[in-house]
C-alpha cells in the first residue's frame, strides 16, 4: 500500500485532539480507509505511538473487537504520522449520541459487552491499559458491529512531555460537543496517582490504569443512559480528594458528599443540583441489575472496582431479563442516526454530482501513475459494497455511481 495511492473522499470529524482525520480510497484496490494524520512534536511522542501502533497490530491483527491498523507512514506530512486504519461505517458512539441524546437500555446492553471484551483482551496483555476509552472510541459498522478505536490521544497528551500537554489541553476547541469528555471535564481518573495514595505497589502501577478503564467505561454507560453530565463539573476534581473518599460508595449513591467535600475544599459554593443522577436513572426506564452495574465501576476506591472478567458476569449482562424502557435495538439507532444522507431527490443532487467527478478525474491521475489495478469488473458493481458506500455519501444513485467509475477503469485498458 502506498499513501500516494490514496484519495481523498471526505474528512471525519475530530474529537479530542483534533489531528486531522479523513477518509480515503486506495484507487488500486477500490477500499475505502480511514487516515489519521498525528502530530509527532518530540521523539518522546513519537516512541509512545510508534510503541503502542506496534503492539495494537501485533495483538489484535484481525480482531473483531478493534479497529483494524493497516499500514503508517512515518513523516508524512513532514511532522506528522499517517496511520491507515479500518473504515468503521456506522460512525461513533459519540455521533450517536449527539443524533439522540441518549439511549435506552436494551441499547446499553448490546453496546456494553464488545467494549468489555474489547479491553479485557488489552488487560491481558501484560502491564497495559486503553486510557483514553470515550465515546469517539466506540466505533460502530452499519450492521451493529462495535469495535474499540486505538485511544491515541492518551498516548500522546498523557505520555509526552507536560509542555506539549498543556499546549494541548488548552488548545480552544473548533468542534464543540456536550458528550466530548475533553470538553466535558468529565470525571476521570486518568491521571497516574502516587502509590501511597492508592496503596499498590509502584511496580503495580498499571493496575490502577486498568481500574481507570473501568472507571471510565462506567462513566461512559452514565452518558449513555443520562446524556450529557455538564450540569455535574464539581465530579472532576475527585482524584485530589481519593483519601477522603475511600470509605464512600460510588459516585451514584455518594454523590451528595462528593460535591460537599470539593465544594469544602475549594471553598466555593455554587447552586445545588436540583436533581440527582439517580434521579434521572428511574425504575421505570432503568433496572436495579443495570445500577447495580453502574456502581460496580463507578466505585469511588480504585480498588474496589471490579474487573473486565467479573463486569462480564454480571447479572445486568448475564441473566437474561428484559431490560427496561423502550424496545429498541442498537442497530435500529444507528440506521436512524446515519439516515440524513441517504439516497437524495434529484432536484438536490448537484453536489453529489461534482464530488463525484471530481472523485473519478483523482482517479484516472492516480491509476495512471500507480501499480495495476486489482480490482475486479463485479466490484464495480451498483451493488457491490463499495459502490453502495460511496452513493450513500454522495446521496446519488448507485447504478450512476457505478456506471461513471466503470468508465474510468476502462479508459485506463
Amino acid at each position: 500500500m502506498r499513501i500516494e495511492d490514496m484519495i481523498t473522499t471526505g474528512t471525519l470529524r475530530s474529537y479530542g485532539d483534533q489531528s486531522p482525520v479523513k477518509k480515503m480510497l486506495h484507487a488500486p484496490t477500490m477500499k475505502l480507509y480511514v487516515v489519521k494524520e498525528e502530530p509527532l512534536h518530540n521523539k518522546e511522542i513519537r516512541k509512545n505511538l510508534k510503541d503502542w501502533i506496534s503492539f495494537w497490530q501485533n495483538k489484535f491483527a484481525n480482531s473483531n473487537l478493534h479497529v483494524q491498523v493497516y499500514a503508517t507512514f512515518w513523516n508524512t506530512p513532514e511532522g506528522y504520522v499517517s496511520i491507515v486504519m479500518e473504515y468503521m461505517n456506522g460512525g461513533s458512539l459519540q455521533n450517536l449520541l449527539e443524533s439522540m441524546g441518549f439511549l435506552p437500555e436494551r441499547s446499553i446492553k448490546q453496546l456494553v459487552p464488545p467494549i468489555l471484551q474489547g479491553l479485557q483482551k488489552i488487560h491481558q496483555q501484560g502491564a497495559q491499559c486503553h486510557g483514553a476509552l470515550g465515546p469517539s472510541q466506540i466505533l460502530f459498522l452499519r450492521d451493529g458491529t462495535v469495535k474499540l478505536g486505538q485511544g491515541l490521544q492518551y498516548r500522546v497528551q498523557v505520555q509526552g512531555n507536560q509542555l506539549f500537554n498543556s499546549y494541548i489541553l488548552g488548545k480552544p476547541k473548533d468542534v464543540q460537543s456536550l458528550y466530548d469528555p475533553t470538553i466535558l471535564e468529565t470525571p476521570s481518573l486518568w491521571s497516574k496517582a502516587s502509590s501511597e495514595k492508592v496503596h499498590f505497589p509502584a511496580q503495580e502501577d498499571f493496575i490502577l490504569e486498568r481500574a481507570n478503564d473501568i472507571w471510565k467505561l462506567g462513566w461512559l454507560v452514565l452518558n449513555c443512559a443520562i446524556g450529557t453530565l455538564e450540569f455535574h463539573p464539581k465530579a472532576q476534581k475527585l482524584q485530589k480528594y481519593t483519601d477522603h473518599l475511600k470509605d464512600t460508595c460510588c459516585l451514584l449513591h455518594s454523590e451528595a458528599k462528593v460535591i460537599s467535600l470539593v465544594e469544602q475544599n475549594q471553598k466555593t459554593v455554587s447552586e445545588p443540583t436540583k436533581i440527582t443522577m439517580l434521579e434521572l436513572l428511574p425504575s421505570d426506564k432503568f433496572s436495579p441489575e443495570f445500577i447495580q452495574f453502574l456502581c460496580s465501576t463507578l466505585k469511588i476506591d480504585p480498588r474496589q472496582r471490579v474487573y473486565t472478567e467479573q463486569l462480564l458476569q454480571h447479572p445486568w449482562l448475564v441473566s437474561g431479563r428484559d431490560p427496561k424502557g423502550p424496545n429498541v435495538q442498537l442497530k435500529e439507532l444507528l440506521n436512524i442516526s446515519n439516515a440524513w444522507n441517504a439516497f437524495l431527490p434529484e432536484e438536490f443532487q448537484g453536489q453529489g454530482a461534482q464530488k463525484l467527478e471530481r472523485l473519478c478525474d483523482a482517479l484516472y491521475l492516480v491509476l495512471q501513475n500507480s501499480e495495476r489495478p486489482t480490482v475486479n469488473k463485479m466490484q464495480l458493481q451498483e451493488n457491490s459494497p463499495i459502490i453502495k458506500e460511496l452513493s450513500y455519501d454522495m446521496g446519488l444513485n448507485a447504478k450512476a455511481v457505478s456506471d461513471r467509475i466503470m468508465s474510468i477503469f476502462q479508459s485506463l485498458i
